[in-house]
């Protein structure tokens, strides 16, 4: 153990207990995104793109072999707000195919 985290300890246990609580709290937020930035570096793109495939060839059969013009304004709204491109662009490929059928 660091000279750092024995100091870290020492300070803790000097808290009062309310002030032990807050800092469990903030440890815990920070170890939640730890963990949701190791989920989103195990995204399965293949199986991604594998779906958007699926959908996208649904779409063209819907339409006459024809894959319709996307609304890129619409497109770019959907990323911006969920703030996930893959999923941004998964939600919007299926609401064209909703349009469509």
């Amino acid at each position: 153990m660091s000279a750092l985290e024995r100091e870290i300890i020492e300070k803790y246990n000097q808290l009062q207990p309310d002030a032990k609580q807050r800092v469990r709290a903030l440890i815990e937020r920070d170890q939640d995104v730890e963990l949701k930035r190791s989920d989103a570096s195990e995204f399965d793109f293949e199986a991604w793109t594998e779906n958007i495939e699926a959908i996208r060839a649904d779409i063209r059969a819907n339409n006459n072999g024809i894959l319709p013009a996307m609304d890129v304004v619409d497109m770019l709204r959907e990323i911006r707000e969920s703030g996930d491109t893959a999923q941004a662009l998964e939600i919007y490929l299926n609401s064209l195919h909703k349009r469509s059928a």
